[in-house]
């Protein structure tokens, strides 16, 4: 079974907010069996800095991407769609309905959402199939 990205993030903090190596691993070890894993080596090689970038691609899902199209219609009935800005902020544009467009900037996870501050609730989210 594989991390989810925020299980991930958890385990890394985890790991840099221990005193030494072995509080460290044994902080790690415990957040994992709390999950009810017991996947303890790939969780051990997500922590370490020299292993990590490698363990994050062979054992944490990858996140769906998703249009997002606010629920609610302005006074001239356009929908707002989350998007990603030249300088990397997300933000928002209105257009008259949602359209199935490919357009990269649009393609947004959830975790990308909300730590820009906006509530998933609030969107309509269409998956991006990639074939």
């Amino acid at each position: 079974m594989k991390f989810t990205e925020e299980q991930y993030q958890k385990i890394v903090s985890k790991y840099l907010g221990s005193w030494g190596y072995d509080g460290a691993v044994r902080a790690v070890i415990d957040y994992v069996e709390y999950l009810g894993f017991h996947n303890y080596e790939e969780a051990i090689l997500l922590a370490m800095p020299t292993s990590r970038e490698w363990a994050h691609d062979k054992f944490v899902e990858k996140e769906k991407k998703y249009y997002w199209n606010s629920i609610k219609t302005d006074l001239a009935g356009h929908h707002s769609r989350l998007f990603r800005s030249e300088n990397d902020n997300i933000t928002s544009y209105s257009r008259s309905e949602p359209a199935n467009n490919i357009n990269e900037d649009e393609q947004l996870t959830e975790s990308e959402i909300k730590e820009w501050g906006y509530n998933p609730e609030m969107f309509d989210r269409e998956e991006i199939k990639n074939d």
